[in-house]
């Protein structure tokens, strides 16, 4: 036996959620599951043995719904983030400490811009960002990731000026005078974000890429996530994981989840079959696309809901039925997995007849475990059409701690007949349930996530929907069961079974044992893709 871990509380995540003190690992997969005793016999003169001393061990988290590309470039990047920036100088103070050690015409890139948690509450203007960086481009993220702040020089380059009409289903945000303040929604923001990506690749070069791709990945490893699925894989994003690939600096698994050509983009190409070789090697896989139903800006897709039973449609939505069936339908046809981001009840419900459609005139689509994604603001009815579809619920519990006040307005506001994130009720129901990110947009962490899907606590100290709070085990099957299974690798991992890859996640404490308001601070000490030690809390990776 190459590996045997001792000692432990082993949470095999198994059809019976069994628990064990010990396993044995032999090329790369799991050999042996039980007690001290009959594994330690099995060791021999070759054998590397962890004495886990009561620790507890999960099967690798597993991450279906992620921005990985997005953040691949955050080490070389302004951190705009509020905080640990305090406010909105802070934030234009560290973009011109940046742009003093900048070439000239060089892309500045900054990541997660927050005005939620801002007193001044205020985009960040071109003009702004023009006095903080006079020689460079500009392209800031919003911390929503479906808008960005971009100075004069940027939008010249992506050739909007005044006289720019608003793109389909975006917006160039303008002041009294017409003129453009650099502040752009949805697909607005396409062309730029775009020129932004492939600027930092040409800039840094393949070899830098590599690297940064690797860095991306190990700190996805510190906290014990060993598979991806990159919800909105771009060609740039694409070309970033190849790269990586190519060069043996992918210790992750990533399913890409191809969109169109921009972030926004019509998916169409990929519905076509147009991206057949995504599958690339055992690391990098593909057949999945995403299409994206509602945007943030300037609301989600809802029916609001009315007492006398009516509803009418509030918001925006990015495809009419009509569209959303034929996306579907075309890519059902060629064999692909479609995820489908749905926020608001009318989105979740457009998506819900596409896929009911496909179910029934596509010959297995009903093997295709197709995904709403997001699945935020649901009615009990779209709870339990989506429960007995052959569909997943993948959803991010860990938004309840940053915005779980927005979810309770949301259900009141639109009359939503289900509370806020109803993750009791999709399982009282039978859904079948994946647990993801979303990250940058929320915390990477899986212990943050399980954390707020048992405790239901937001960040102000009191519970959204005590409620609708499910056990830590539950949410743990959510990030290695449920998940393994939305990007098509529950015969390789997501629970300790015989024959099964050998990704493991050591923690400090039992998430199953803990008071639900202090599983947020147990530590990933150690994670494991097969059978390799990967990460190792206090060493140097």
């Amino acid at each position: 036996m190459e590996l045997i871990m001792l000692g432990g509380n082993i949470l095999t995540m198994d059809g019976k959620r069994t628990r064990a003190q010990a396993m044995g690992i032999e090329n790369n997969k799991i050999k042996a599951i039980g007690n001290n005793s009959e594994i330690a016999n099995m060791a021999n003169d070759k054998t590397t043995v962890v004495h886990l001393k009561g620790r507890t061990v999960t099967p690798g988290f597993i991450d279906p719904h992620n921005h990985f590309s997005m953040t691949v470039f955050e080490p070389v990047s302004v951190d705009s983030r509020t905080p640990p920036l305090k406010d909105k100088k802070a934030v234009l103070d560290a973009i011109s400490a940046t742009a003093s050690a900048t070439p000239k015409g060089k892309w500045i890139w900054g990541q997660s811009y927050d005005t939620r948690v801002l007193k001044e509450a205020e985009p960040l203007t071109c003009w702004e960002l023009d006095e903080a960086a006079p020689n460079n481009p500009v392209c800031i993220m919003d911390a929503s990731y479906h808008a960005l702040y971009a100075n004069s020089d940027a939008m010249a380059i992506a050739g909007i000026t005044k006289d720019s009409p608003d793109p389909h289903k975006g917006t160039i945000v303008k002041n009294r005078k017409g003129e453009p303040t650099g502040y752009l929604h949805e697909r607005a923001m396409d062309s730029i974000h775009k020129i932004t990506m492939r600027s930092m690749i040409d800039f840094h070069g393949e070899e830098v890429v590599g690297d940064l791709v690797r860095q991306n990945a190990l700190m996805h490893l510190s906290h014990g996530v060993t598979s991806i699925g990159d919800a909105q894989t771009m060609p740039e994003s694409a070309e970033l994981y190849r790269l990586a690939d190519s060069q043996g600096k992918l210790p992750i698994c990533v399913r890409q989840l191809r969109g169109g050509e921009t972030f926004f983009g019509v998916p169409d190409k990929m519905a076509a079959g147009e991206y057949d070789n995504d599958n690339v090697s055992d690391r990098l896989r593909g057949g999945s696309m995403k299409i994206f139903m509602d945007p943030v800006f300037p609301e989600f897709g809802f029916f609001k809901c009315h007492h006398d039973g009516s509803v009418s449609p509030e918001g925006e939505i990015y495809y009419e039925q009509n569209e959303v069936d034929k996306l579907v339908l075309d890519a059902t046809s060629k064999g692909l997995q479609v995820a489908i981001h749905c926020i608001g009840n009318r989105s979740i419900e457009q998506a819900i007849n596409a896929f009911e459609r496909a179910i029934n005139e596509v010959p297995d689509a009903d093997k295709l475990r197709l995904r709403l994604d997001h699945f935020m603001f649901p009615t009990q009815e779209l709870i339990q059409r989506a429960a007995d579809l052959p569909i997943i619920i993948s959803h991010q519990s860990a938004f309840l701690f940053n915005i779980g006040d927005v979810f309770e307005e949301g259900v009141k506001n639109y009359g939503i007949n289900a509370p806020a994130q109803p993750m009791a009720d999709m399982v009282s129901a039978g859904a079948t349930i994946a647990a993801g990110s979303d990250f940058p947009c929320a915390s990477v962490a899986p212990i943050d996530g399980i954390a707020a899907a048992a405790s239901r606590r937001h960040i102000s100290g009191r519970q959204i929907e005590p409620g609708q709070a499910i056990s830590a085990e539950e949410a743990i099957s959510h990030y290695t069961n449920g998940s393994s299974y939305a990007i098509f690798r529950d015969d390789e991992v997501g629970s300790f079974e015989l024959g099964k890859r050998a990704d493991m996640v050591v923690l400090s404490h039992d998430p199953t044992k803990a008071h639900v308001d202090h599983i947020k601070d147990i530590e990933v000490e150690q994670t494991y893709v097969d059978g390799k030690l990967l990460y190792s809390k206090g060493a140097g990776q």
